[in-house]
C-alpha cells in the first residue's frame, strides 16, 4: 500500500451504469482526465472531493451529484462533500494533490 493509498481512496462515474466504481491507480494524474467524474476521498480532511473534468456534460454531473451521497453514506458516513470543477479547484484541493 503506497502513501497515497493510505490517504486517499478514488471511485470514477461510470457513464454506462450510472455509478461510481472504485478504481486503482499507480498515480493520481492516472485519474485527472477532462472525461472523468470522479470521487476521491480524503481520509485526512474526512471530505470526499466530487471532481467534475470539463468536458463531462451537465446530465452526468446531475446523476454524479445524486450518486455520491450513496458512496458516502455507505463507507464514510461523517465525511463531508464538495464538488470541484476542472479549473477551479480550490487551494486545499491542489495544495493536496501538489497541482499549479
Amino acid at each position: 500500500m503506497t502513501e497515497l493509498d493510505k490517504r486517499i481512496v478514488v471511485f470514477k462515474f461510470d457513464v454506462d451504469s450510472e455509478k461510481f466504481q472504485k478504481i486503482e491507480y499507480e498515480e493520481y494524474e492516472d485519474f485527472f482526465n477532462s472525461d472523468f467524474i470522479i470521487l476521491i476521498v480524503n481520509h485526512l480532511d474526512k471530505i470526499l472531493w466530487l471532481w467534475h473534468g470539463m468536458s463531462v456534460n451537465v446530465r452526468m454531473k446531475f446523476i454524479a451529484t445524486q450518486e455520491a451521497p450513496k458512496i458516502r453514506n455507505i463507507y464514510y458516513i461523517d465525511y463531508k462533500i464538495s464538488a470541484v470543477d476542472e479549473g477551479n479547484e480550490t487551494e486545499k484541493f491542489k495544495n493536496f494533490f501538489d497541482i499549479e
